[in-house]
């Protein structure tokens, strides 16, 4: 199984497809999109993307900077994840 299967796999136990992802440098919050046209290996799709420096959110209260209608993200450059309810 691959880790976007094992991604999923978690999506579907945890009844929820808002997601918070952290990489090195970024915390996103955003709901994940189902699109079989689009999906590339080890990329998950997410609509209503807020995005934050990951030292703004741990320096003080993070005011996201962007916000995005569609973003793709690597799953390689995710270094944790929680499905928010």
């Amino acid at each position: 199984m691959n880790k976007i299967e094992n991604f999923k796999k978690i999506m579907k136990k945890s009844e929820t497809n808002r997601v918070l992802l952290l990489t090195n440098h970024y915390q996103i919050i955003g709901d994940v999109y189902e699109c079989s046209d689009c999906n590339k290996e080890n990329c998950v799709n997410l609509t209503n993307v807020k995005l934050c420096n990951v030292e703004d959110v741990f320096g003080c209260e993070c005011e996201y900077e962007s916000n995005y209608d569609w973003l793709h993200i690597n799953l390689d450059k995710v270094v944790a994840f929680s499905f928010l309810k």
